[in-house]
């Protein structure tokens, strides 16, 4: 069969269903259409190369959905309109789901992928991809009234709306294919001749002849933005860390060597952890990718450097990258700082990370300059992870050379370091994400139900009574995370709620009231013993926050143990309670650090 009949047969196999899933995806059948014509047309620009894969599909489908979220977004989260009330409902209670798991649960349900297949293409572990996709089914099943099978029709019901949805015929995608593969072999050529320079550094690793010939695409974004940067200004493979410049991380006595240099165009293409997708910028023009290791104790290290067609482009792979590590979709780690990085390109944050698996490290550091989007991670097992100026250090090493490169003259500046609140995580803003719960020896990763109006309080407790509503909150959210599969107690679980006052002076009172009705509990509630009350205030940061561990007999032979806490941030107050089990608790210090990084989440409303 020749190369158009099979194309042409592909396009009309599988059109519809992807058009289906796009729009189920955003919502907005305007973006899905025109990101599906355009995923076709880049399926017939690659197609002697593509055509061989197993499952075409599986090329064609990661970019349509990209594109159709990109436009979706950049129409200010546009809804087709004029939609009947079934189609509406189920769109509704889609995209109140957490991102990640509505796309889980389109793949799943929708693409008909395995859930090992669907935590593939999304870069999770796949017993986080289980989680996310009951979750998101459950949820779905208890908005809809459904079961299972009725939410697969529910869903199948979208097609009828976008079937009506008109796509062009096979031949002037083609045709568009075409003209698109003429006017990119002249950029492509260039860049690629000039990734090749500097080739000559990785002559001492010959088994790593793939990153001249990465293949440096320039696909539509390339041409829309105009030509790109003049070849000089472009980094190559010399530019990359080479293994003495992590001696800023190593510990005495360790070596670091390089394990690998490639263009990241093989195997599933991640390469740090919390990464969510091959690349930062799926149309960008190359990457180039090397790897380093130690020995006692074990470390690894990877730099990557993405090069977008434009600063524009690059600016948006930024935000892309941070969004990876601020809501980090890994579902076994735990973000523990954020840091901003003045000094260093033009944008640079460092991200720290504590892995479930073990007592692994990991700290992330990532920059833009320019066009340009390089990322240093390191991870440590067993052992003491890097000290904080050392990532600094090397990521401005990292970022020199590229900057040099460009002719640059603020090239040498001094980093300087601010901790910060973590970048928004992309779930419901202004309280805790799955990201920032501790381990406490668990194997399994939490899982947050969906944030829901806080009308009567989850979190208060027979000491406080605390009622945001009754006390004159305008704006009341309550969510609670529990640990499916692991065998705890039924109380296990941690919930959080939250108010927004109309003014500081409101909050504080709220939060005089609390504390004044625990320090009366014990005489009122004999059952119940207050221990460790502890208080703690930030001025400069603008926090006041208090906690309690309460002890609470229910028989003879049983006493119930939680750990209440209570956090201010100006017109906001956040109220956390943990029933802990054994083997599963929380110290003291942890408590406090989630209590504080419940005040993080609180400074989103603002």
């Amino acid at each position: 069969m020749r190369q158009e009949e099979e194309f042409d047969s592909f396009y009309r196999a599988t059109r519809l269903d992807l058009l289906h899933q796009t729009f189920a995806l955003t919502g907005d059948l305007a973006a899905a259409q025109s990101a599906v014509r355009d995923a076709y047309v880049a399926a017939w620009h690659h197609w002697r190369k593509v055509s061989g894969y197993d499952d075409v599909g599986n090329w064609v489908r990661p970019r349509a959905w990209r594109l159709a979220q990109r436009r979706h977004t950049a129409r200010l989260w546009h809804r087709t309109k004029g939609l009947g009330p079934g189609h509406k409902a189920v769109l509704d209670a889609l995209h109140k789901l957490p991102a990640m798991q509505r796309r889980v649960l389109l793949l799943v349900e929708l693409a008909r992928l395995p859930v090992d297949g669907a935590a593939r293409e999304l870069g999770l572990a796949p017993d986080a991809t289980r989680v996310h996709f009951q979750t998101g089914s459950a949820h779905l099943q208890q908005v809809l009234e459904t079961d299972a099978t009725g939410l697969r029709m529910r869903l199948l019901t979208l097609g009828e709306v976008s079937e009506r949805s008109p796509l062009p015929r096979p031949s002037i995608l083609r045709r568009e294919g075409r003209k698109r593969r003429r006017s990119h072999t002249l950029i492509a050529g260039a860049v690629v001749t000039f990734l090749a320079v500097g080739s000559g550094a990785l002559a001492h690793e010959p088994a790593e002849k793939a990153v001249p010939e990465a293949k440096a695409v320039a696909p539509p974004a390339a041409r829309e933005s105009g030509s790109p940067e003049p070849r000089a200004t472009l980094p190559s493979a010399a530019d990359l860390l080479r293994a003495g410049d992590l001696e800023p991380i190593a510990r005495a006595g360790q070596e670091w060597r390089v394990t690998r240099t490639h263009s990241n165009t093989a195997g599933s293409g991640i390469n740090t952890v919390c990464q969510a997708a091959r690349f930062a910028d799926p149309h960008g023009l190359a990457a180039m990718v090397r790897e380093f290791g130690t020995r006692k104790p074990r470390r690894t290290a990877v730099q990557s450097i993405e090069i977008s067609g434009s600063e524009a482009r690059a600016t948006d792979a930024y935000a892309t990258a941070r969004g990876w590590y601020s809501g980090c979709p890994d579902g076994e780690v735990q973000l523990l700082r954020a840091y901003d990085v003045e000094g260093v390109g033009d944008r640079a944050n460092v991200f720290t990370f504590r892995s479930w698996t073990g007592p692994t490290t990991h700290a992330v550091a990532l920059a833009r300059v320019g066009q340009v989007l390089t990322t240093t991670a390191v991870e440590t097992a067993r052992a003491e992870p890097p000290r904080l100026r050392g990532v600094v250090r090397t990521l401005a090493t990292s970022v020199r050379s590229v900057c040099e490169r460009a002719g640059r003259s603020d090239c040498d500046r001094r980093p300087r370091v601010s901790a910060v609140a973590p970048p928004p995580s992309g779930e419901e803003p202004g309280i805790l994400a799955e990201v920032d719960l501790p381990a406490i020896g668990l194997k399994k990763p939490w899982v947050g139900t969906e944030p829901a109006p806080a009308r009567n309080n989850p979190s208060a407790t027979t000491c406080d009574r605390a009622s945001f509503v009754a006390e004159g909150a305008r704006r009341t959210r309550t969510r609670t995370f529990l640990v499916p599969g692991a065998r705890l107690p039924a109380r296990f679980g941690l919930t959080e709620s939250y108010g927004d006052f109309r003014d500081a002076k409101a909050a504080m009172s709220f939060l005089a009231t609390v504390r004044g009705r625990f320090a009366r509990c014990e005489d009122r509630d004999l059952a119940t013993d207050v221990r460790d009350p502890r208080r703690f205030r930030n001025r400069a940061q603008g926090t006041d926050g208090s906690t309690w561990t309460l002890v609470t007999e229910v028989s003879d032979a049983e006493a119930v143990v939680s750990k209440v806490g209570l956090v201010r941030v100006g017109s906001d107050v956040a109220h956390v309670t943990f029933f802990p089990a054994e083997g599963a608790n929380l110290s003291g210090a942890q408590f406090r650090a989630m209590l504080l990084r419940a005040a993080d989440r609180l400074r989103e409303l603002d």
